[in-house]
């Protein structure tokens, strides 16, 4: 019972961060989004239609299609998510806040980016969505075969297009460039649950006398991976490690002072789960 109402309650929490934000930062500073949110945000300040209730009328009809096409199990969470986040900016136009940021739209972006990318982070990770171009970009996927990142870029493009052409502001776009692209870093964050680092590959002469320090000095697990080089035809013992940011330094130095010649490649490690990141290593 409990693992079924959590993901409800950290799918209607996510929304209302969100909706705190879009409602008391990006609203009165006449900013915009990409997106359905920004659909919703050409209405209101053209029209005055609230943005919780063209949240819903966006969105309805892009249900509907997809509820067709994939079924209703896959919609569950997409509704609640959408009904959440209408909910709540509802009740946040009820209730007006005025943030004196005195008119600093850099700071506006910054604070808007952090919360509205908290919150669609928390929805993302408890398998929510927010509807909108989502649900399009996933309609689209199924007939076009385009990929779903490059069809939500073309549909923030077509909508950030849309809202310079009609608004004719390029300096309130560029702000909102700026916070879309904070909110994108933050999902991204959190969706890395904080324990993110990089992976080293290196081959090495020494892949022993390496392995043995880079366990002896970070306490970190070593993998030999068995390759083989295509001109000499030697078999290799390449080493795979993931270290913490704090760690990059300090294993870099020991590389260079172990084998010179090393040669290293370090990737990015958006998620580490496992031990030394997410657990402690079992002692005995």
């Amino acid at each position: 019972m409990i693992k079924k109402i959590t993901p409800i309650l950290t799918i209607l929490l996510g929304a209302a961060i969100y909706a705190f934000g879009l409602t008391y930062f990006v609203v009165p500073n006449h900013l915009f989004e990409g997106g359905a949110t920004g659909i919703t945000l050409i209405t209101f300040y053209l029209f005055q239609i609230p943005v919780s209730l063209m949240n819903l009328l966006i969105n309805i009809p892009l249900f509907i299609v997809a509820w067709k096409i994939f079924g209703a199990r896959y919609l569950y969470s997409s509704i609640l998510g959408t009904i959440a986040l209408s909910a709540w900016l509802a009740l946040f136009e009820r209730f007006p806040l005025q943030i004196d940021l005195q008119g600093d739209l850099l700071i506006t972006s910054l604070i808007a980016g952090i919360l509205m990318g908290i919150g669609l982070g928390i929805i993302f990770n408890a398998g929510g969505t927010t509807g909108g171009t989502d649900i399009l970009a996933r309609i689209l996927n199924k007939y076009t075969h385009v990929s779903m990142g490059k069809l939500l870029f073309i549909l923030d493009f077509c909508i950030l297009m849309l809202i310079l052409l009609i608004f004719k502001d390029l300096r309130l776009v560029t702000y909102t460039l700026l916070f879309t692209f904070i909110v994108s870093r933050v999902i991204d964050l959190i969706g890395e649950g904080g324990y993110a680092g990089k992976a080293f590959i290196i081959i090495t002469k020494l892949p022993d006398e390496l392995a043995k320090q880079i366990n002896d000095d970070l306490g970190r697990g070593v993998t030999f991976i068995h390759g083989q080089g295509y001109y000499s035809e030697e078999d290799l013992k390449i080493i795979y490690c993931i270290v913490g940011r704090n760690e990059i330094v300090k294993m870099k130095e020991m590389i260079h002072r172990i084998d010179p010649q090393a040669f290293i490649t370090i990737a990015e490690a958006h998620e580490i789960l496992g031990e030394g990141f997410t657990f402690e290593k079992e002692e005995g």
